[in-house]
């Protein structure tokens, strides 16, 4: 058959027509394939991390689940030792810093916890933008008979997360119910600290002391004036929120324990003679040569000739050699205006400026001076002014057993 030119024309151009057709089809079947290709490269990767961030999480409930178990062990130790008499700061000072680090554990746990959890917010919300542009992708295509998994991928993910966190529930459950009566035991631990302190203090005070002016002296700063029982304040908010506060005052009695033993460390709480019999006290009593009526402002401790005369203290000799009726007299400062005066030995062994330590050796007890047989005249003077020296032995005999 003969076609007309026209005819030959309109053939040519359905034929180019139908061929670009065809190839524009491939090309865009070939960039679908290519596109969900990489989303399900992208899912894939999603997935591999959604998978550590899985093992994180189990990582972080095993460790909750030992320090769960720590604490527990902990609170039954801090349990039985509230049967126990608390003798010294020491043993506070550790159960505080025990209390402390647990606290401080649970506190970054939490905030892993927390940490853990934002960034599997955030990939769920990562796969749930893919799997939907997959899915876009997919139906723009007409389907291709291919299933998408990011369905299967978040009905799993959703499970295995529900999971996760019942079992992260109750753990912070068990913690928290450790935490709260953990708060009760240093609440208790707090009472007791204030009321064994007062105890300790009121025993110094025995010896005549301003235990408080000589504290704040030599604490040197801080406030003063105050006091009162201990009552432990209910939680503001929170089940956490007495913490810091209870272990404030922990650490606030540490510190006054502290400075009280310094300050019993730098007292003279003990006779200067190890074997001695008190010859005469401190006080009005009848002069021992005319036997008229004196004050006398020390205590005669009588011992064997040449025995040694010890420091009650540790201080600075500031005063050595002969001074009138109090024949050789060794004078020591130990500090916050206090001094001890040691007289009628028969030889001095410290010079004056030496510091010497507790208990050492600083002469022998003798007879110089004016006095009727082998003794040591003892002073204690505070800013100057004689206290009885009997108190602070008696003191003493308490302080020094371990209050």
């Amino acid at each position: 058959m003969t076609l007309t030119t026209g005819g030959q024309s309109a053939i040519a151009v359905v034929a180019l027509g139908l061929v670009g057709w065809f190839g524009f089809s491939i090309s865009a079947q070939m960039g679908f394939d290519d596109a969900i290709a990489g989303k399900d490269l992208e899912i894939g990767g999603i997935s591999a991390a959604y998978g550590d961030l899985k093992i994180r999480l189990e990582d972080s409930e095993s460790h909750f689940r030992s320090v769960a178990r720590t604490l527990e062990a902990k609170h039954a130790y801090l349990m039985a030792l509230l049967d126990r008499p608390m003798s010294s700061g020491d043993a506070l000072k550790a159960r505080a810093q025990g209390l402390h680090q647990e606290d401080l554990t649970r506190q970054r746990l939490a905030s892993s916890r927390r940490a853990l959890l934002a960034q599997l917010g955030a990939l769920e919300g990562v796969v749930r933008r893919k799997a939907g542009a997959k899915g876009g992708a997919n139906a723009a295509r007409g389907g291709t008979g291919k299933v998408p998994l990011s369905g299967l991928r978040r009905a799993r993910v959703g499970r295995e997360h529900k999971r996760l966190m019942s079992r992260i529930d109750k753990l912070e459950q068990r913690l928290g119910a450790v935490n709260g009566s953990q708060r009760g035991v240093m609440d208790f631990l707090a009472a007791r600290s204030i009321d064994d302190f007062d105890r300790a203090k009121k025993l110094v005070a025995i010896s005549g002391l301003d235990v408080d002016g000589l504290l704040a002296k030599l604490a040197g700063a801080g406030p003063r004036g105050q006091g009162g029982p201990f009552i432990a304040a209910a939680p503001d908010s929170g089940a956490t929120a007495t913490v810091p506060a209870v272990l404030g005052v922990i650490d606030h009695q540490l510190n006054r324990w502290e400075t009280l033993v310094a300050l019993i460390s730098r007292l003279p709480f003990t006779a200067p003679a190890d074997h001695y019999y008190v010859a005469s006290r401190f006080g009005k009593r009848r002069d021992p040569i005319n036997r008229r009526w004196a004050m006398h402002y020390g205590i005669d401790l009588a011992g064997v000739y040449h025995s040694p005369v010890r420091a009650t203290a540790p201080g600075v000799v500031v005063r050595v050699g002969w001074n009138g009726s109090y024949g050789r007299v060794v004078e020591i400062d130990h500090g916050l205006g206090l001094r001890t005066r040691y007289g009628h030995l028969h030889r001095i062994l410290v010079k004056r400026g030496q510091k010497v330590g507790f208990r050492r050796k600083i002469g022998q007890m003798g007879n110089s001076g004016r006095s009727t047989g082998a003794h040591v005249h003892y002073e204690i003077l505070v800013n100057g002014k004689p206290l009885d020296p009997a108190k602070f032995m008696e003191a003493g005999e308490h302080v020094l057993e371990g209050y």
